[in-house]
């Protein structure tokens, strides 16, 4: 994924002036990664547009995001579900409703592409280093949680609208590149600790490295 200095008192006054309004504005964005663990039910969507042609989706995901950990289980694509450790590097995946010799978890390195759900705004700005820092454009509401309005390099060309809670859970995003849309939204939230049996396979399926 593209998926990343006063010659004057005068001048000097304003220079201070400038730099305490910075710190007020630095003190309002929220913490860089969640603080809390969490549940939360998202609408997520795609486009991708190439010569001739593109394509666009999009899922409602089932998501548990405990520190370094996430889970993810898709609600309509029925894609595999997934369990990344962005700590170990590393990503399981498997088929819930698999049966028999089918119940296989397969594990794989992990690439490097941000992910928003598990290291909040510090994903978003991982994007593009270009964009530098985010910019406060107000306060909203998503999913009956308060969250402050980001705004990276350009959100309507080259950039990224999001709203990020005082918990640091990015809770809505729009990431636009010339030629690649992305939008998610969550639609359900609620902060608490995760049972450990979420970042592991269920009983019975077998590990193993890499598709078999």
């Amino acid at each position: 994924m593209k998926p990343s200095p006063c010659r004057s008192l005068v001048l000097g006054g304003v220079a201070v002036a400038i730099g305490a309004s910075h710190a007020r504005a630095e003190a309002q964005l929220p913490p860089e990664r969640p603080a809390t663990p969490y549940h939360a039910e998202i609408r997520n969507t795609y486009d991708i547009r190439e010569p001739g042609g593109g394509k666009s989706g999009g899922d409602t995901l089932e998501i548990r995001v405990s520190g370094a950990r996430l889970f993810e289980q898709s609600k309509i694509m029925e894609e595999k579900t997934v369990i990344v450790d962005t700590e170990k590097r590393e990503v399981v995946e498997y088929d819930a409703k698999a049966a028999g010799n089918a119940r296989v978890a397969a594990k794989f390195a992990l690439n490097d592409a941000p992910i928003p759900y598990v290291h909040g705004r510090a994903a978003l700005a991982a994007f593009d280093s270009s964009w530098g820092e985010p910019k406060i454009a107000g306060e909203d509401k998503v999913a009956s949680q308060k969250c402050t309005v980001l705004h990276y390099g350009n959100p309507a060309e080259s950039g990224i609208a999001a709203c990020v809670s005082k918990q640091g859970v990015v809770m809505r995003a729009k990431i636009v590149f010339p030629d690649y849309e992305r939008e998610f939204e969550v639609l359900d939230f609620d902060a608490g600790k995760q049972d450990e049996k979420w970042f592991q396979p269920p009983a019975g399926f077998r590990l193993v490295e890499g598709a078999e």
